[in-house]
């Protein structure tokens, strides 16, 4: 074999695996278990002296060489999925290149389904203040995912090595939008809401979480063209 064929195979070997979206909802489930792990030991051992180092050895993590017995665990690389999911440190983690918009602020999408949930949670203070409901609790926790996981996705960006990130944020979001639809659903079958206000923000929902799938389709077309 000639040095250009050998050298051209190595680099070949080289390169990084690039992840599709079903393997980036792996990565993400696992991280949610690891998540819950530290969560269950942080409330099991949070008044322990030696919390840290427990929470540590329960959790696998390893001290890197040459730190001593006194130094403080870093756990930040454990949970760096948190910083492509939220906030602005994305555009440092993910070699951001600005698309059509430079900001999911400005993403249209996004825009629907920030404001649909800023204004199903405030019609859930003014209509179940008062009321504890496990369909009511089931909308709460699900309204405010589908905005979260849209910028989420944005901030892992549109290049092909972390395409599969973005496409498996923005099926969570999807995801946490059918159950909204179905606790808000419930809601009404419950009497809990009035017709009106119901078919109001039902309809609204329905657009955001429709308006989403459409967003996944376009980006799983781009996946499969393999489009930068």
């Amino acid at each position: 074999m000639s040095e250009w064929n050998q050298s051209f195979e190595n680099e070949e070997e080289n390169e990084p695996e690039i992840w599709d979206e079903h393997q980036w909802e792996e990565f993400f489930r696992e991280a949610d278990k690891r998540t819950d792990q530290y969560t269950h030991l942080l409330d099991k051992y949070m008044d322990h002296p030696d919390r840290d180092r427990i929470i540590a050895r329960e959790m696998g993590w390893t001290r890197m060489r040459g730190e001593s017995d006194d130094d403080q665990i870093d756990w930040t690389e454990e949970f760096m999925i948190d910083e492509y999911e939220e906030g602005e440190e994305w555009k440092r983690f993910t070699g951001y290149e600005p698309t059509e918009f430079d900001n999911f602020e400005n993403l249209p999408l996004y825009v629907m389904a920030f404001e649909y949930t800023i204004d199903a949670m405030n019609m859930a203070d003014e209509h179940f203040a008062e009321t504890d409901d496990e369909s009511v609790n089931e909308f709460l926790r699900n309204v405010t995912i589908p905005p979260a996981k849209i910028a989420g996705g944005f901030g892992f960006g549109f290049e092909m090595d972390s395409l599969g990130g973005n496409l498996a944020n923005c099926k969570r979001g999807l995801n946490a939008a059918n159950r909204m639809l179905d606790a808000l659903y419930d809601i009404r079958e419950k009497n809990l809401l009035d017709q009106e206000t119901y078919l109001k923000y039902y309809s609204r929902g329905k657009e955001v979480r429709d308006e989403l799938a459409i967003y996944i389709v376009e980006l799983r077309e781009r996946f499969r063209r393999g489009i930068p």
